[in-house]
């Protein structure tokens, strides 16, 4: 007898963030357009998380699919060390137009994860590169930045961390900030000041926390007191850009900027991977 899609998938594939055991079989989708996915049945299903929040613009988008088959005809993919192409620079300088604050420089890589780890290396490499021995990290309790190691290590811990939490980097983990907290908080970076190389955020909503949502002021007001103290702060955007919060980018609720920036997800429309990290000239530099 020949097999469904779903059972055929059962046999061969380990799937993300899903219980293996006794799992119920996947639902097989053939196609997609707008915001219904539609199963080998012929029945309909919202998309109502979009794809884990990377189809902004709907599935099976004409403008999108026609630009991909053109780029696919002309150039696809190059080793991008002593080589470039026309759509990464236009898409740099786009972005660098679009961003809020006084980013520089774009650094490519291939998603949200990736993005965030790329942050954290720039960050510690800018205080290694100053003969500074600032090496600690200070993340938001409820946080969440990714599935690879240095992504895990700056999330909170949970069941998915568990078996992995001996092999993940020390932490600074503080509450998000609220007029109630303020001092608390600054209270505790304070004793570890002059170590701290730099400070990551989920600016005003933790999406995969609890769709936590903290207050624009108080977060202006901590990185405030961070800038003042030099250390260098991460806005991890992957989840809030391109219009999650009503704004282009959450950052933009804010009077204060990160020195670096991550972005991801909506960046492609859920087309195909890719990850950006923006910094600043000062951190290029």
């Amino acid at each position: 007898m020949k097999k469904s899609l779903a059972e055929k998938d059962l046999q061969y594939i380990w799937h993300p963030y899903t219980h293996q055991k006794n799992m119920l079989p996947p639902v097989p989708v053939v196609r997609s357009k707008g915001t219904l996915l539609f199963d080998e049945d012929g029945n309909e299903y919202i998309d109502a998380i979009s794809s884990w929040w990377v189809n902004l613009h709907g599935h099976a988008h004409p403008f999108i699919a026609k630009k991909i088959y053109k780029q696919a005809k002309t150039l696809g993919h190059i080793i991008f060390a002593g080589f470039t192409h026309k759509p990464a620079v236009n898409l740099a300088k786009k972005i660098l137009h679009l961003l809020p604050g006084n980013f520089e420089k774009i650094f490519f890589s291939d998603n949200g994860s990736t993005a965030v780890e790329v942050a954290l290396k720039m960050a510690l490499q800018f205080w290694a590169n100053g003969n500074e021995k600032r090496k600690k990290v200070v993340a938001l309790h409820h946080s969440y930045h990714g599935d690879t190691f240095g992504a895990m290590s700056v999330s909170a811990r949970s069941v998915f961390t568990k078996p992995f939490d001996d092999k993940l980097f020390e932490i600074i983990f503080v509450d998000a900030p609220t007029h109630e907290n303020l001092p608390q908080l600054k209270s505790e970076i304070e004793q570890f000041k002059d170590e701290i190389a730099c400070f990551i955020y989920e600016p005003l909503l933790q999406g995969a926390g609890g769709m936590k949502m903290y207050d624009p002021y108080c977060l202006n007001d901590l990185l405030s007191f961070l800038q003042k103290n030099n250390i260098i702060c991460i806005a991890d955007e992957v989840l809030t850009g391109f219009y999650r919060t009503g704004k282009m980018f959450a950052s933009e609720f804010l009077k204060l900027q990160a020195d670096i920036i991550c972005l991801s997800k909506g960046l492609t429309g859920g087309t195909m991977a890719l990850g950006i990290t923006a910094c600043t000239a000062k951190i290029y530099d």
